[in-house]
């Protein structure tokens, strides 16, 4: 069973993490070291989730050319972040709407 407080987590999450995209400078993300953990245990030169995060922060200040250079997969994760927000979004309304309220 789901629980009031998992919604609004999940939801606040999401949007903490989207603010940062859109807030953050992407030279300040493309400053950042390489945190890739499949790089440091396998020694490969990348993994298909490589970029990622400097992708997702280009894609969220409209730069989509170098959201596609830093990585492709920000076709589906932008979309699917937004998706995520907007369904813990509406069960989050929904269960707002139907709790009685104490008058």
């Amino acid at each position: 069973m789901r629980t009031f407080s998992h919604d609004v987590g999940r939801a606040a999450l999401v949007l903490l993490a989207l603010a940062a995209f859109c807030l953050i400078p992407l030279d300040a993300w493309t400053a950042l070291p390489s945190l890739c953990l499949w790089r440091k245990l396998f020694h490969v030169n990348a993994c298909p989730a490589c970029g990622t995060t400097r992708a997702l922060a280009a894609f969220f200040q409209g730069e989509w050319a170098a959201a596609w250079k830093y990585n492709a997969n920000v076709l589906v994760t932008a979309p699917g972040l937004l998706a995520l927000l907007a369904r813990d979004s509406m069960h989050l309304w929904k269960k707002i709407r139907s709790t009685p309220s104490s008058s």
